[in-house]
């Protein structure tokens, strides 16, 4: 690499000074005197390790560029979910992003000329990457990959080679659908694979006598097509081993063809047997961490079991988990003796100090300083005032009802029936217990005795009628008992707060007095609910979403499976069939993101001129009509007549931008027409822009204008959706001129999200009833009543970060920011199958039905009835992470490390406790992230519109208070202050907790709690809970005394030394020879 090519201050200039202390105090490690190859970052959940990351491939990038020709950064997570959040994030080149290869063996297809780039990013899973033996066939893209890769092998000469590449193309199929399997096979180019990786995996096949000598024999046993279900077990296996040693080997390939400088481990602790396992798996996974002059960078807030309760039936136990950790990082068994000895003897000081002893420091600075050598941890507890890092409990008591005992009776006869376990945990956690517990044992049992059931089950399913949920109950939109006392008091917080009325979350501050629906809405938050049980995800979206829409549809006569057939579109393109009328102009111009009205008008300018909160709705009006009136004023004269022409409400808007870019982009066939999708039947999309065009341009006469224009023009430029959704993208990016087309584009993308919106049938039936108003002004009423134009500027504040836009051009960030919020609009309505239990014969039959849901969410991929993904569990979180619907997402605690679901929501609601003091923080670390829900609403009430009325001039106005706050904070705190932390509001991270009256969960919060306290006090001891105990019996300890015992592994501010100043280089390992590898 050439000198000067890349320089890291750029992406060091966006960390807050916290993150860029560990960067340059890891990198110090890594490169600096001594160095260490591998290093823990253990920062507290959600403090940006992900960006911390960043900055030190910044920093290797710019050391090495002098040093190899190329480098390779490998970034490994857990999951696809969490490397599509993160790999945006994490690039710091002017290359496109990272190649998202999830498996080694489809690298030769996603990285082209590998060998040629200077800079190389590659983003893996383990569970596909290294982990060959779970699947041996492997996925069919793979498989055609290693069909192009092995197509041009000498497996024989003339016809005998065309009959065994035959064989390969059917050995290769595996359960693959034939034509299917063909087409891809054959139609994947050849050029399209990376021509130095399949040279590489053609020579260690014919290298491997015995592999080639099997694939040979496996080709001639296949050189004859059979269906899948003719072939013998002993072929069948053949294949399968085949397939396998085939997708080990070019996995082998692919990974010698890397030359990993910087490998992350991305919450490692998901995927930790790879660090020092024996299976081939870990083999390969090792033969990447031992690589020459490679660094390993490690991630995870928990990356062993901080703590461990005896009575946890957990493979993991704290302390041998914690060794094999450090015997990685160290890499040295006597530097780990050395770790082991000084915990030893901070255990010993420990005791003595819960006995009352005087309580010296004993070995403790000594084992800080051991650790640090291999990890740090930078935690924002000490930042908060009363040491409670922003988080207040809601316990509350979930009282139980006559009906609740019902169903809980009828639960136990059940089980009792079929010899079942004891059901009360899942009857405290899921209402309409037999409905949703699929995959459980009781469920099991009773469906194998359902044909044929007892007396005594028959009499209690037969009795059991008020406690089931059927199809019929839904499809009349009957009222449900709600049956379980957590359900209820997660409708308190959400449904019977009004929120069913909500299609957005309000905003953290709103620049109009909010009405209608959205009066006195102010304090609420989504709800992130934790469950232990896998059946209450799915009770809780399909029970809440139900409730919602049934709430939502009164008034109207259509039943559940009625309401998309009889309640139509009405925001649509439509043509009028006697006449042959386009009648979808006004939704034309509800669409239009006008330049004229955005920028003529402003609710924010208006309300920063008033200065003191919100503008009142009417007082707010009054002004923009004078401005519209003004407006109205420029347009060319009215023609004569008696009656009002209608035609104005969409002609004038286009009018008053006949003379600027608007125009141009109206008529490009790469401008609106290609940003607004038009999949309707019976719709003229184009048709209608051109009618708008020959207006625009003065060939349309009009009549005499509505006496309500005025009005008209002002509901567009407070809430229509092209306006406004332009004016929020213009704030982030004002070096567009707002008439730029990728401005206006990204604009109409918006728009047209807000159409599939306001086009829901359950939403055209709340508005409908909420007016007499034609349908396109009662949403521009609900748009004004909910401030549309702050939750949009709040929300795209919020994407420009959480997308990792922010060093993008600002044509790419109006461009992400507007295909994240219109697929956010238009997600698909999510199906729930629920079992029913219906009567047949003399036993029962067991059947499903389905229920929408959009209110509540289960996080994961929703599918469809045959298992096929409709929206992937990204599009889900994506959702949650706006302000329009789920408002409500359920999930099991399982796999969400290092997930984010902060931006709307501070409402942690766990259902069930978890078994571990730092779960319970690593489930809240969710929603207690950078510039997250709470932070904002305290900032915008501290500050808010009379501080942007002295310093607000134009752009982003919450990048204006950030800043604001940021000035204003005490010295001597960190950068989590304000971005992190900010107590000067009413806001908080809300822990809600709903107990049931007299159940174990009592007690067992409180030992919770009382170990969450003193965790950190018993850093890496065996038998934790005997010292937790030993510690929480001494309890009359100062604050003051209990920091002196914590263990502190904040990097220490230590980079400033000469070994880092201006013409000292770190020192960079070599290799053997001397040769950088």
């Amino acid at each position: 690499m050439h000198s000067n090519c890349f320089l890291s201050a750029p992406a060091l200039a966006g960390l807050k000074d916290f993150q860029r202390k560990t960067v340059e105090y890891v990198f110090k490690r890594l490169y600096g005197n001594e160095p260490t190859s591998r290093f823990l970052i253990a920062d507290e959940v959600g403090l940006g390790k992900t960006l911390v990351a960043r900055g030190i491939i910044a920093k290797t990038l710019e050391h090495l560029q002098d040093e190899v020709d190329r480098v390779d950064v490998i970034y490994i997570c857990s999951n696809a979910a969490i490397a599509t959040q993160n790999v945006n994030r994490l690039n710091v080149s002017d290359a496109d992003g990272f190649s998202i290869a999830t498996r080694l063996t489809y690298l030769p297809r996603q990285v082209r000329s590998l060998r040629q780039n200077k800079v190389n990013f590659i983003s893996l899973t383990p569970g596909t990457a290294f982990d060959h033996a779970r699947s041996r066939g492997g996925h069919a893209d793979e498989r055609a990959i290693l069909y192009r890769m092995l197509y041009d092998l000498p497996l024989a000469q003339n016809e005998r080679r065309k009959r065994l590449r035959v064989g390969l193309l059917n050995i290769l199929q595996a359960t693959a659908g034939k034509y299917n399997w063909r087409a891809k096979a054959k139609n994947l180019p050849a050029e399209d694979l990376d021509t130095d990786l399949s040279k590489a995996f053609r020579r260690a096949v014919l290298e491997d006598a015995e592999l080639y000598a099997a694939l040979k024999e496996g080709c001639e046993r296949f050189a004859r097509y059979r269906d899948y279900s003719r072939i013998p077990w002993e072929d069948s296996e053949l294949r399968y081993d085949l397939i396998g040693k085939l997708r080990s080997k070019l996995a082998s390939v692919c990974l010698s063809a890397l030359e990993p400088d910087l490998v992350i481990l991305d919450e490692f602790q998901r995927f930790k047997h790879l660090l020092d396992g024996d299976d081939e798996a870990s083999m390969l996974a090792t033969a990447l961490f031992e690589h020459p002059d490679v660094r390993v960078l490690l991630l995870s807030a928990t990356p062993y079991k901080m703590f461990t309760l005896d009575q946890e039936n957990d493979e993991d136990d704290h302390y041998p988990d914690f060794i094999r950790t450090l015997n990685f990082l160290f890499n040295d068994s006597g530097k780990v003796d050395e770790v082991k000895s000084l915990l030893s003897e901070h255990r010993t000081t420990l005791h003595a100090c819960a006995k009352g002893s005087v309580c010296h420091p004993g070995k403790k600075a000594e084992l800080e300083r051991a650790l640090l050598k291999v990890m740090c941890r930078t935690e924002r507890v000490a930042t908060t005032r009363d040491h409670n890092s922003m988080l207040t409990e809601i316990e509350r008591t979930a009282p139980l009802t006559p009906a609740d005992l019902r169903h809980a009776a009828t639960v136990d006869a059940v089980a009792i029936c079929v010899k079942a376990g004891e059901p009360i945990e899942y009857w405290k956690s899921a209402p309409y217990l037999i409905n949703f517990l699929k995959h459980y044992e009781l469920r099991h049992k009773l469906d194998a005795q359902l044909n044929d059931p007892s007396d005594a089950l028959r009499g209690t399913l037969l009795s059991a009628n008020g406690q089931l949920l059927t199809k019929d109950k839904l499809e009349g939109y009957q009222a449900l008992d709600l049956a379980n006392p957590r359900m209820r008091l997660l409708f308190e917080d959400t449904i019977d707060k009004g929120m069913w009325q909500l299609l957005w979350m309000p905003p953290s501050m709103p620049y109009i007095k909010p009405g209608g629906a959205y009066q006195d809405k102010d304090g609420l938050t989504k709800a992130l609910v934790f469950s232990s049980w896998s059946a209450v995800p799915d009770a809780v979206a399909s029970i809440c979403s139900y409730e919602a829409e049934r709430m939502m549809i009164a008034g109207t006569s259509v039943s559940h499976s009625e309401l998309y057939d009889k309640i139509k579109p009405l925001l649509r393109f439509a043509v009028a069939s006697n006449d042959n009328r386009l009648t979808g102009m006004p939704v034309i111009a509800w669409l239009l993101p006008s330049p004229t009205l955005a920028t003529k008008i402003d609710p924010l300018e208006i309300a920063c001129r008033h200065g003191s909160g919100p503008v009142d709705a009417q007082r707010l009006r009054s002004e923009v009509r004078a401005a519209c009136r003004s407006l109205v004023e420029t347009l060319p004269r009215a023609g004569e007549g008696t009656r009002a022409d209608e035609r104005w409400y969409w002609a004038a808007p286009v009018l008053l931008d006949s003379h600027n870019g608007l125009l141009d982009w109206c008529k490009s066939h790469s401008g609106w027409r290609s940003a607004t999708p038009d999949h309707e039947s019976g719709t003229r999309f184009k048709d209608h822009i051109d009618l708008l065009v020959s207006m625009a341009e003065g060939n349309i006469p009009l009549g005499p204008q509505p006496e309500d224009l005025v009005d008209v023009l002002c509901d567009l430029a407070l809430a229509g959706p092209g306006v406004c959704a332009l004016r929020a993208l213009r704030r982030i990016s004002a070096e567009l001129d707002v008439s730029d087309p990728n401005l206006l584009s990204a604009a109409a993308r918006i728009a047209s999200g807000f159409r599939s919106l306001f086009n829901m049938p359950e939403t055209i039936a709340m508005l409908r009833g909420s007016g007499e108003d034609t349908y396109w002004r009662l949403t521009l009423q609900y748009g004004i009543d909910g401030n549309l134009q702050s939750v949009l500027d709040e929300y795209v504040h919020v994407l420009r970060e959480s997308l990792g836009l922010r060093d993008r051009s600002p044509e790419e960030q109006v461009t992400g920011i507007a295909e994240c919020i219109q697929s956010v609009l238009s997600l698909r309505t999510a199906q729930i199958r629920i079992d029913e239990i219906k009567m047949s014969g003399d036993g029962f039959a067991l059947d499903d039905f389905s229920t929408r849901c959009r209110f509540a969410l289960r996080f994961g991929d929703i599918r469809d009835d045959n298992n096929q993904a409709l929206v992937r569990a990204d599009s889900v979180r994506d959702a949650f992470n706006s302000p329009f619907r789920p408002f409500v997402l359920a999930s099991t605690s399982i796999g969400q490390e290092g997930l984010d679901f902060h931006t709307w929501c501070h409402a942690v609601v766990h259902w069930n406790l978890p078994s571990n003091p730092v779960d319970l923080e690593q489930r809240e670390g969710r929603v207690h992230r950078y510039k997250g829900h709470a932070v904002r609403k305290n900032i915008a009430e501290r500050y808010g519109l009379t501080a942007l009325s002295e310093a607000f001039e134009e752009g982003d106005p919450w990048q204006t208070l950030f800043h604001i706050a940021a000035q204003q904070k005490s010295n001597g705190h960190s950068d989590l202050i304000p971005y992190w932390i900010f107590e000067d509001g009413s806001a908080r991270v809300e822990r809600r907790i709903p107990l049931l009256p007299y159940s174990k969960e009592v007690g067992r919060l409180k030992r919770l709690k009382q170990g969450l306290a003193l965790y950190r006090m018993v850093f890496g001891q065996p038998r934790q809970e005997d010292l937790l105990f030993s510690l929480s019996q001494n309890g009359n300890h100062e604050s003051a005394d209990l920091a002196d015992w914590l263990i502190s592994l904040e990097p220490p501010e230590t980079f400033l030394n000469d070994e880092f100043t201006e013409g000292n280089t770190p020192v960079l390992p070599t290799s053997a020879s001397g040769q950088r590898q």
